[in-house]
């Protein structure tokens, strides 16, 4: 396992902006979002090598080979699919029981979903798009159109995050957040 230098500052960070209960929530939806990709990878059977934390996600490596293009599209999917699921589970109890932290747990599992969808290569979206166009087309081909989906996601992504940043009234926690969009479009 390896855990990035930053995470445990970055963390404390995010805890102090917004509160102890919000960031327990907040992760917990993470947890749920790597929980997905851990059931579909152990599903089709590939063989786990290590786990990367990093500042904004985590990343469970499986052995090359071990699985086709159909399995590593479903294992891509299966955060975003136990994030829905977390959610419309959460709906429904929202449904009888209204409560702000359980508001802030379907917005977290939703947020973490719908962000992950993007087709950026860093993200589950972009490595679904990857396995699709590797099914589709000649291997140069794919990598380049993936890149340039990539590219245009996360000007997107960085151009949403910094509108978000304005929207909240420069919330601190939204400029942290609009910080590491840009370190992330560097890798």
């Amino acid at each position: 396992m390896r855990i990035s230098v930053f995470l445990p500052l970055s963390l404390g960070l995010i805890a102090m902006l917004e509160g102890g209960l919000t960031f327990c929530i907040m992760f917990l939806a993470a947890l749920i979002h790597e929980t997905g990709h851990y059931f579909f990878i152990r599903l089709f059977g590939a063989r786990i090598t290590r786990i990367d934390i990093e500042v904004l996600g985590a990343m469970i490596v499986y052995a090359d080979g071990d699985t086709g293009l159909n399995a590593d599209i479903a294992i891509a999917m299966g955060g975003i699919l136990f994030n829905i699921l977390a959610a419309l589970i959460g709906i429904m109890f929202f449904m009888f029981y209204y409560d702000i932290y359980l508001f802030i747990f379907i917005a977290a599992n939703l947020a973490l979903a719908f962000v992950n969808l993007l087709p950026v290569a860093s993200l589950d979206g972009g490595r679904a798009l990857t396995a699709v166009l590797f099914k589709k087309c000649d291997i140069d081909k794919a990598e380049r159109i993936a890149r340039r989906v990539s590219f245009t996601g996360k000007m997107l992504l960085l151009l949403f995050s910094g509108f978000l940043v304005i929207l909240s009234g420069f919330n601190t926690a939204m400029i942290v957040l609009f910080l590491l969009n840009i370190i992330q479009i560097n890798n």
